[in-house]
Order: C-alpha cells, then structure tokens, then sequence
C-alpha cells in the first residue's frame, strides 16, 4: 500500500504539481455560492418622456433608452424580457435652458410577472435643453423642378391658403420666413395645373392653422413671351373741333406678348390716335398716342412724341 501511494507522488511530480496549481487558482478565484442563487443580466430598456409643459419643447437630443442591470432568480430568467420594463422621465417642473435629470432605478418600473431587484442604471444622468414654443403665421411658397413644354412659360402660382401658422422653439421659429411646399413638377407642362402638395416642416415645427395635409397649388403656365417693333403705324385724330397739324404723323412701337400671340400679330392690329376733344388753339406736346391692342399685349415703347398745332379755324 505504502509503494501505491509512493508512486501515486512521486511518479511525474511535475505534472501534479501543475494540477494541484490550476485546482488552488480555481478554488480562490471561484465566486461564493449565492445564498439567493441568482444571476444579474442586463436590458436596453426605452425611455418615455411624461408631463412635458404644454409651453415649452425639448430642443437637445434626448437619450432613447437607458441600460439597466436586474438581479433575478436563476430559475426565472427565462421569464426576463426588456418588454417587461420601462423607464420614464417626468418632465412636469421643467424650465427653459440646461436642466441635468438624474437616472436611477427609480426611473424603472417592471411588471409584477417577474421577481428582480435593479442593481443599476447607466448612463446616471442626462442632460436636456428647453425652449419656449412660439407661434407665427408665414406664407407657403411654392418649390418647383423642370421646366414647360418649349415655347410655354410659369405664369403665376396661387397657394390655397397663401399662409399657415406654425408653432415651434423660438430658436428655430426665428429662422422661419416662409414654408416651402415639397417639389412640383412642371417638367413639359403646357396647360394650367391643379395639384395637392405637402409642405416641409422645420424639426420640432409644427402647423397649427389650417391643420391638413395637403394645400392646392393653382399654377398658370402661359406662352413663352415674345417682342415684337412696328415701324410707320399711322395715327389717326377723333373728336377734331379745330383744323389741327401733328408732327409726325407716324409712330413706331415695341411691343410684348405671348408667343403664340405674337407671331401672328402685323400692324394693322395696332390702332393708334389722338384725342383733340378739349384742346383750344395752340400748341401741344404729348408723349405718345393712345393705343388699342389685345389685353393680353403690352407697349413696352413707343417713340417718338408728337406735337401738335390746333388753329383758331374751326372745321366745317
């Protein structure tokens, strides 16, 4: 028996000596049997922000969830789950500017279905920043892309309504002139459009009058604009009470107007004359006679100015 146990140590002593290292190591090392037998697991768990003041508007980045560490039974882990928590910030005595709210498990609450003790939250605080909520009242304009058909124009854009007020931060609302519609396209558009559009909204921006989601925009595409000069359109005379001379008799005129106007425009279109009704003998100056045209032409120029002599002679 002595010989068994002889060899039993002194047969590879520097093998045994190695295992009976590693057992002493594991034996100091090795946690104490918990009397509880539980185990700690740790959740991202979603934050919740209650009782924000109706005046004002968290303008930082607020923490979207917290990480929580839970003590739980051994034999109940497979009933743990981040549903069962949740984490929530009362935001009820909140000011304007920096305010630092601490995080700690009094911010947790957690089902009755499951039996945990909150050992810790991390982060242990945030910071938040407030600012007072402001309303105006802006215009919408209207954000195009592309171009018409060739030969056809924007005319003119009329918003239904023309103004939205908006509520927001002071901060942001002060950089607010107008809101802009989403982009409209008039790419090879030849003929008046209709058209229900949204607006862009600033962060934290939010319409408060008239609330909806879409706002008529009433676009008017017309034809390309085109100039057109006359030369040597003769003037005519109504309501002659005297025998009266002009100088000259002729005028030239530049004109402005729809393509599709135009180019089919010559000058007999363009009726011009002098109105003598009123004018006693002597002499007179006038810049330019009076013009009948289409409405939709405008005179850009007319050139040069006439004068005028009205004699004592009356005509027969």
């Amino acid at each position: 028996m002595k010989s068994v146990i002889y060899k039993l140590f002194i047969n590879n002593p520097l093998q045994k000596l190695l295992a009976l290292g590693f057992a002493i190591t594991i034996w100091i090392f090795a946690p104490a049997p918990d009397k509880k037998d539980l185990t700690e697991i740790q959740f991202f768990v979603p934050v919740s922000y209650v009782n924000l003041p109706k005046n004002l508007e968290i303008i930082s980045d607020p923490l979207r969830s917290v990480s929580v560490s839970v003590e739980i039974p051994s034999n109940e882990i497979q009933k743990a789950h981040p549903s069962l928590f949740q984490a929530s910030i009362d935001l009820e005595d909140a000011t304007p500017g920096k305010l630092t709210f601490a995080l700690n498990r009094s911010i947790v609450t957690v089902q009755d279905s499951i039996n945990v003790q909150i050992t810790h939250v991390s982060p242990s605080s945030m910071d938040l920043v407030f600012e007072d909520i402001v309303e105006r009242t802006v215009p919408i304009k209207p954000v195009f892309v592309g171009e018409p058909s060739k030969g056809y124009v924007l005319e003119k854009v009329t918003m239904e309504p023309e103004a939205v007020t908006i509520s927001g931060p002071k901060t942001a609302m002060g950089k607010i002139e107008q809101l802009e519609t989403k982009t409209i396209n008039i790419e090879n558009v030849d003929s008046h459009l209709e058209l229900l559009v949204q607006v862009s909204l600033p962060k934290g921006v939010s319409v408060i009058e008239p609330k909806q989601e879409y706002y008529t925009a009433k676009i008017r595409i017309g034809s390309e604009p085109m100039d057109i000069r006359f030369i040597d359109i003769p003037i005519g005379i109504v309501n002659q009470t005297y025998v009266t001379r002009i100088n000259p008799r002729r005028f030239n005129v530049l004109l402005r107007g729809p393509r599709s106007l135009m180019e089919k425009l010559n000058k007999r279109d363009v009726q011009a004359f002098i109105d003598l009704e009123g004018l006693k003998p002597g002499e007179y100056k006038v810049e330019a006679p009076t013009v009948r045209i289409r409405p939709e032409i405008h005179i850009k120029k007319i050139w040069p100015p006439i004068d005028i002599w009205v004699k004592k002679q009356r005509v027969d």
